[in-house]
This record gives structure tokens, C-alpha cells and sequence, in this order.
């Protein structure tokens, strides 16, 4: 909760930023329309997990991705009409490393297997859209960049796709070549936010953008390559409507010319659902289980260029 009482007081701050009046303003407003192409390389970290129970089991199953980095290239798109704003992202990358960690639990909360698998041919992705309203722009004294804040609400979907090979642990071990468990948790998420870019000095100005996500409807499909007893189209899905996160990103750009900016800054995601329902389909049969909680983390710094027609 922590994370999240810190991205509330960025979106909370982005609104409350001192800024010149408009008599102040030496330079000409902005233009009614203008289209920006935005492109960024984001190195990142994540990780992932969630927490199962069952009836007379307070814990039956943690899973836990952890350090399933990706290279994940993004493309932006920014329309700005008169005071109207609207923004659209994409972007996904590959998946080469991390590990899963696997455990089961007995009805009295002793541990009963543990293992340890590597992680590859996985992938991320996310594509989101926002819209909303630029309720002040200003220009500052030796600064080549306007300066704005805008309010955002929008939609996101956000994909992670996970497959761990072979398994060290107990009671059994696997072949590293064998596929064990792919995990698919599919997030779709309401956020509200703001932005703001602060010109500093001629082309140097700093950009700040928040959302907190009130509301996400998550599936996350598993397969158990390796268990005979369970069907594999899945072998359990999960569903949960609610929970909280948050996103935030920061960058210091610079403006080359009037339509070329370049960028670097650092962004951070992070998506915790409700309690929700599991089913597992085994071969004889389904099975209701409880989502205790499921949780994706993604983030690490980034470079970009922009360019305004």
C-alpha cells in the first residue's frame, strides 16, 4: 500500500504545480492541433505471482515469477486539440530469463514440494489509450518547450506470458528441456492521472506522469504440461474483478529542434488484483479453489525520441 500512497500524491502533486498566469506568458499560446510520434526503449525488470487457497487450506499453492526481464520497444502516439488530449501507447517485448518458484502446501501449512525452474520463450505486451484535457499551458523565460498540465482517464491491456522449463526441488526433479507451467495473466484496467512537462532552460524540461488504476479485471490461464491428472486448455484459470495499482514515469527531455526531442527517464508499473475464484480442470472433473491475490510488477529506465508534426 505503500506504493500506491506514493503514486496518489504524484497525480495529487501533478494537479497542484505552481505555475505563471497567463499575463506572464511572453510567447505566443500553443498551436489548436499538433501530432506527436513518440518512440521509447524501456529496459525492464518484473516480476509476478499469486496465492492460492481451497477449502481447509489456508495456502495451498505460491507461485512466484521473478527476474523475467524483457527489451521492450514502445511506440506513442499524442493528439492535441485546442484543450482536448488524447494518447495512445504500444508496445511488448521478449522474454529470455527469470525463474519460477513452485510450492505446495498441506492442509496444516507444512510445505510438501518446491521447485525451481528456468524461464524462456515468453513475452510481454500492452497497448493502452487515454484521453482528457490540458487545463493549463504556459511558456517560461529563456525555455524553448511550453510548459502543460493535463488530466488523463483511460484504458489499459497488459499481457504477461510465462513458460518455465524443467524443475529442480523435491519431491521430483525435471529435465531442463522439458516444458513445465505457462502462466497467462491478462490484465484490463481502468486509469485516471495526470501529466505535466516543466520547461528548466531553452530545450531542457522535465516530464512527470502518474495513474492510479481504481479497478482491473484479471484472467491468468495456467498449464501444467506435465501433471496426467489435469486438462492442459487450461489446467486452472483464475478470474478476479477489482484490486489496485498504479504507474508512473519520469524523464528528462530535450528539445533538438521545434518538431525533434530527445528523452531518458525511469517508469514503474505495478497491478494487484482482489480475491477472486480458481477453477482447476482435472481430468475427472473441475475443482472451485480462491484467488487469494495475484500481483505483476514491470519497470527500469528508458530512452526515447519524439517527433511533432
Amino acid at each position: 500500500m505503500r506504493a500506491i500512497s506514493v503514486l496518489a500524491v504524484v497525480v495529487l502533486a501533478l494537479l497542484l504545480i505552481p505555475f505563471p498566469s497567463a499575463a506572464e506568458d511572453p510567447k505566443p499560446p500553443s498551436d489548436d492541433l499538433s501530432l506527436t510520434l513518440g518512440g521509447r526503449v524501456w529496459a525492464t525488470t518484473a516480476t509476478s505471482s499469486r496465492q492460492v487457497s481451497a477449502p481447509g487450506f489456508a495456502r495451498l499453492s505460491d507461485l512466484r515469477w521473478r527476474g523475467v526481464d524483457a527489451l521492450v520497444p514502445e511506440v506513442n502516439f499524442e493528439l492535441v486539440w485546442r484543450r482536448l488530449v488524447g494518447l495512445m501507447t504500444l508496445g511488448g517485448g521478449i522474454i529470455k530469463d527469470g525463474v519460477l518458484i513452485d510450492e505446495d502446501f498441506s492442509s496444516s501449512g507444512q510445505r510438501t514440494s518446491a521447485t525451481r525452474s528456468a524461464v524462456d520463450d515468453s513475452h510481454t505486451f500492452h497497448v493502452s489509450l487515454d484521453v482528457g484535457a490540458r487545463v493549463f499551458d504556459w511558456a517560461a523565460q529563456q525555455a524553448t518547450s511550453r510548459g502543460y498540465i493535463d488530466v488523463l482517464a483511460g484504458f489499459q491491456y497488459w499481457q504477461e506470458r510465462y513458460v518455465a522449463f524443467g524443475g529442480t526441488g523435491f519431491p521430483t526433479a525435471v529435465g531442463g528441456d522439458a516444458r513445465a507451467i505457462s502462466n497467462d495473466y491478462r490484465w484490463r484496467s481502468v486509469r485516471i492521472g495526470a501529466r505535466t512537462q516543466v520547461p528548466v532552460y531553452r530545450g531542457l524540461s522535465v516530464s512527470l506522469r502518474g495513474y492510479l488504476i481504481p479497478w482491473s479485471s484479471l484472467v491468468i490461464d495456467d498449464v501444467h504440461y506435465l501433471r496426467d491428472d489435469l486438462r492442459r486448455d487450461p489446467s486452472f484459470r483464475d478470474e478476479a474483478n477489482g484490486g489496485i495499482g498504479g504507474q508512473v514515469d519520469a524523464a528528462a527531455r530535450y528539445a533538438i529542434t521545434d518538431r525533434l526531442a530527445v528523452e531518458l527517464g525511469f517508469q514503474y508499473w505495478m497491478i494487484k488484483s482482489a480475491e477472486g475464484d480458481e477453477t482447476a480442470f482435472g481430468t475427472a472433473g473441475t475443482v472451485r479453489q480462491t484467488l487469494k491475490e495475484a500481483k505483476t510488477e514491470r519497470y527500469g529506465p528508458f530512452v526515447g525520441v519524439r517527433w511533432r508534426f
